[in-house]
């Protein structure tokens, strides 16, 4: 199989969260059901592969949609990890937009978009709608549209024709322009079935949902009847149903045990974090978060351009690099969803994702952290502010 091939079906399958050689097997499945040679005929078997991932990740957390009661599970616990809401509808309509640059024939005659040229009154949109082109004439574009040329837009559109024996409803029609989504690890009591559980949430109300780490919540709720380890939110309700405990009242010795007991496989001790890095690479991206904890040796709370500070933790028992020569720490990137609100030589335990850069010469950088969860266990120190460092005037003469 061509390379390039190989590694969209990778990246495929990490996106939707399954295993590589479930979508594998979907690209041979297409092209047997298409009468395709893998080896000759890979790019038209891999546009049809694009149409099936598209109308598969916009299915992704389906289960949220339904609302009710008999869907609904109460849930009590806590999060160890949130990452915040981003707009994963805007990226999937950058990426139709960019696949239409590159080959707006197949774009097209996939019915992953509509094209639209202007008229006299309006515009004369045309659609592939289950293999046969449709046209019409409006007077106004959905606002989820790109030009491309003058007076000609395109329409990015949802190309997914069934959900196995389900008809989509949303078949041929424009994709939403944008479309927020957050996830989270959440450790706790789903309808009385304690664990851990990949929590996802999308929509409006996912940009509202910001819950602390590592303090206690109830909410409701679906369990993925497929993945019982998998829970969703559900439009307004999992926002609405949101109950916060009062941080004073939480214990947090159980907070740490139960973390241990439920996810201790996702535990490195800071000194293996290299380590870790690299036996994760092939997991799904939800299952390769780290817990690790250490001392704060350093704070910089000026945020970089994505937001983010930067923390510094070591582990008391590995040595110190006073002359360069051994490792000093690891760098921790704490985004803006979460508090930095302890000091210096603090304990702390941290949830996150590792992430290795290259030097300029292309040697790796050591291992960081991304982090989405933090838990300070004891807190020492003053806390440090944002520099802001005053301005020279200039203006003299």
């Amino acid at each position: 199989m061509d390379e390039k091939i190989m590694k969209e079906i990778a990246k495929a399958a990490e996106v939707l969260e399954i295993d590589v050689s479930i979508a594998e097997e979907k690209y041979f499945e297409i092209c047997k059901v298409n009468n395709l040679d893998p080896e000759t005929e890979g790019r038209f078997a891999l546009s049809l592969f694009r149409q099936w991932f598209s109308g598969k990740y916009q299915y992704k957390d389906a289960p949220q949609e339904e609302s009710s009661s008999s869907f609904i599970k109460k849930a009590a616990g806590f999060f160890i990890s949130i990452d915040a809401a981003q707009d994963m509808g805007q990226r999937l309509n950058e990426q139709i937009k960019g696949e239409y640059e590159r080959d707006s024939h197949d774009t097209y005659e996939s019915g992953r978009v509509a094209e639209a040229v202007a008229t006299d009154t309006g515009f004369a949109v045309s659609r592939m709608f289950k293999s046969e082109e449709q046209t019409k004439e409006v007077t106004d574009l959905p606002t989820n549209n790109f030009e491309v040329d003058a007076g000609k837009w395109i329409i990015p559109l949802d190309s997914m024709e069934k959900y196995g024996e389900r008809p989509n409803p949303n078949y041929g029609k424009p994709l939403p322009a944008s479309q927020s989504r957050m996830s989270g690890v959440f450790i706790g009591d789903v309808d009385e079935d304690r664990g851990m559980y990949y929590f996802s949430y999308k929509g409006e109300a996912s940009k509202e949902f910001t819950p602390k780490t590592f303090t206690v919540v109830k909410m409701d709720v679906i369990r993925d009847s497929n993945n019982p380890n998998r829970i969703y939110g559900f439009k307004e309700g999992t926002l609405n149903s949101l109950e916060i405990e009062d941080e004073d009242t939480t214990d947090q010795l159980n907070l740490q045990n139960a973390t241990m007991e439920y996810a201790m496989s996702n535990y490195s001790p800071l000194i293996d974090i290299n380590r870790y890095h690299n036996t994760v690479s092939d997991k799904l991206w939800a299952e390769r978060f780290v817990i690790t904890d250490g001392s704060v040796s350093s704070i910089n709370m000026t945020p970089n351009k994505l937001g983010s500070r930067r923390l510094t933790i070591t582990d008391v028992n590995a040595d110190y690099a006073y002359e360069g020569g051994s490792w000093a720490g690891t760098t921790c990137w704490v985004p803006p969803h979460l508090d930095i609100d302890f000091g210096l030589n603090s304990s702390v335990i941290l949830v996150g994702r590792t992430t290795q850069g290259r030097n300029e010469d292309g040697s790796l950088r050591d291992v960081a952290l991304n982090l989405s969860g933090v838990l300070c266990t004891e807190n020492r120190g003053v806390i440090v502010e944002p520099f802001e460092a005053e301005e020279e005037d200039l203006d003299w003469f």
